[in-house]
């Protein structure tokens, strides 16, 4: 009887606990999937809004185009899908496949592409090129950056300089000090969802000193939108001059709209005899305060991004080339995010300061699959 009694009181335990582990397995696998559920709608929500902000642009400005990416005049997405598909099922690295297809549809059909992937395959078109590519070289981090819609593509490259022990600084600068207001909020939404981490805690946590705070300011996108008030420009220019330069660069670099700062630089030169570029180079940093040095790189590229945002980003592919070894994920990430934006303007510039079309630049600095992308 007390055997039995054991035997029984045995399967009980074991069945109570199967049942339990069973319940606490399934609730799991609930939550599992109610998360991934939650997480393919902000994933298809990042595609469509690409879709549907570079559907609005071309309509709504009615501007002169200066990208160098053009829609496919026949696009087929399916087709695409099929093709794209095909590579992954076979393993095929097929470069020129790819490169055919990639480099020859605009952001919006690209996005487009990879909701039909996923409707018609039921797969993540970027995941499955990026295992099949390889995430560790440059043809592959070239697809991942194409494919990626660009709010996502910015916060993951945000994440990516502030992991492992030393912070790349300059992305932070670049990224941060160069997007819009509007820009800088969906990379904050983009950020969390891509990583779970906070951006300003990581800036705060990955950062110090006056960079800090100046990526802080940007983090905040409190960059105002007011017609010029030129009594005010005058003023902070008269400020800029009679204190210690950093007390208000700070806050008016990082609060003023671009228009503002442009007089206001007009005003600081004409009242002071100097450019404030030349200014910030000579008051901030450099051998007296060489801890300051980062900042000064961040003020450096707000008053260029205001001065001009092609000149900028010139500057940056210049010395992502300069010198011995490339610097390839400056390329990358430069090439993609202005491919549809002002690319045109920022060879022109890179052309008349250089003495060299980038196009060549680029072809002595890179090869193989990777630079026929690029190009």
């Amino acid at each position: 009887t007390v055997t039995s009694s054991r035997v029984q009181i045995c399967f009980g335990t074991e069945t109570s606990t199967q049942t339990h582990h069973s319940c606490d397995l399934q609730r799991k696998i609930g939550e599992e999937m109610a998360t991934k559920k939650e997480d393919n709608k902000f994933w298809q929500q990042l595609h469509q809004e690409a879709i549907d902000e570079t559907g609005k642009e071309p309509a709504a400005a009615q501007k002169k185009y200066w990208g160098t990416v053009f829609p496919a005049k026949y696009f087929d997405r399916v087709a695409d899908a099929k093709v794209l598909r095909h590579l992954v099922v076979e393993r095929d690295v097929n470069e020129q496949k790819l490169i055919a297809i990639l480099a020859h549809r605009s952001q919006r059909q690209r996005m487009e592409l990879a909701l039909q992937y996923e409707t018609d395959f039921d797969g993540d078109l970027i995941g499955d090129l990026v295992e099949m590519l390889g995430a560790d070289n440059d043809f592959g981090k070239l697809v991942w950056a194409l494919m990626t819609p660009p709010r996502l593509y910015d916060a993951r490259c945000l994440r990516g300089a502030m992991e492992g022990i030393n912070t790349d600084e300059s992305v932070l600068i670049e990224i941060l000090c160069s997007r819009t207001n509007k820009q800088i909020k969906k990379i904050i939404e983009a950020y969390s969802f891509a990583t779970n981490f906070d951006l300003k805690k990581d800036l705060e946590q990955k950062t110090d000193g006056n960079l800090r705070g100046l990526l802080i300011a940007m983090w905040e996108a409190d960059r105002e939108n007011k017609e010029v008030d030129y009594t005010v420009t005058l003023a902070e220019a008269a400020t800029l001059i009679e204190e210690e330069l950093e007390t208000s660069l700070e806050k008016i670099l990082t609060t003023r709209s671009y228009a503002h700062l442009r007089q206001t630089f007009l005003d600081y030169q004409r009242l002071s005899g100097h450019h404030i570029l030349e200014m910030i180079s000579r008051e901030v940093g450099g051998f007296m305060d060489p801890t300051k040095d980062d900042v000064k790189e961040g003020y450096l590229a707000i008053v260029k991004c205001v001065m001009s945002l092609p000149g900028y980003f010139a500057e940056r592919l210049y010395f992502a080339m300069m010198g011995f070894g490339t610097d390839e994920d400056t390329l990358t990430r430069v090439i993609v995010s202005r491919s549809e934006v002002d690319m045109k303007k920022v060879a022109d510039i890179y052309e008349r300061r250089h003495g060299k079309s980038l196009g060549v630049a680029i072809a002595d600095e890179t090869s193989g699959g990777y630079r026929d992308l690029l190009l």
